[in-house]
C-alpha cells in the first residue's frame, strides 16, 4: 500500500475538518508529524511530541493553549499505530492539491535502500491518492 493511501485512510477525517486548502495542508502536515512520531521507539515519543509542540508555539504565537493540538497529535499517533503498526517508514513530504473539485494527497516516504539497492535520491517515492472533501 502506498504511503499516500495510508495517510488518507488514517487521517482523512482530521484533514477534512479544515475548511481551506491552506488549513487542509496544515492538518496534513500535522498528520505527517504524528506519523513520524508514531514510528519512533515508544520511549522517544514524548520528547518528540514536546519538541513538535514547542515548534508549533513558535510558528503560532497567537495560540496560547496548545492542549488541543497535543490531544489531536496523540490521537493521530494512536490511530497510526492501530492501523499500520508494521509500517516504520518516515514521511518526508506531503502535499494536498485540489484538482477537479477533489482533493489529492501527494506523499513521499523513505524506502529501505538495502532492499531496493537504490541511492537515497532514487529512494523517495511520490504517490497520489484522492481525499474526499
Amino acid at each position: 500500500m502506498k504511503v499516500s493511501q495510508m495517510l488518507v485512510e488514517y487521517a482523512s477525517d482530521f484533514i477534512a475538518m479544515a475548511d481551506t486548502l491552506e488549513q487542509k495542508q496544515s492538518h496534513l502536515n500535522a498528520a505527517c508529524s504524528a506519523w513520524n512520531i508514531a514510528i519512533l521507539p515508544k520511549h522517544q515519543r514524548k520528547k518528540a511530541l514536546d519538541k513538535y509542540l514547542k515548534s508549533y508555539k513558535i510558528h503560532n504565537p497567537h495560540q496560547v493553549n496548545v492542549s488541543n493540538v497535543r490531544h489531536d497529535i496523540e490521537l493521530l499517533i494512536k490511530q497510526k499505530n492501530r492501523m499500520f503498526p508494521e509500517i516504520k517508514k518516515p514521511i518526508v513530504s506531503a502535499e494536498i492539491r485540489e484538482e477537479g473539485g477533489k482533493f489529492l494527497i501527494f506523499a513521499a516516504s523513505v524506502r529501505d535502500d538495502q532492499k531496493t539497492n537504490r541511492s537515497p535520491s532514487q529512494a523517495n517515492s511520490a504517490n497520489a491518492k484522492k481525499l474526499r472533501g
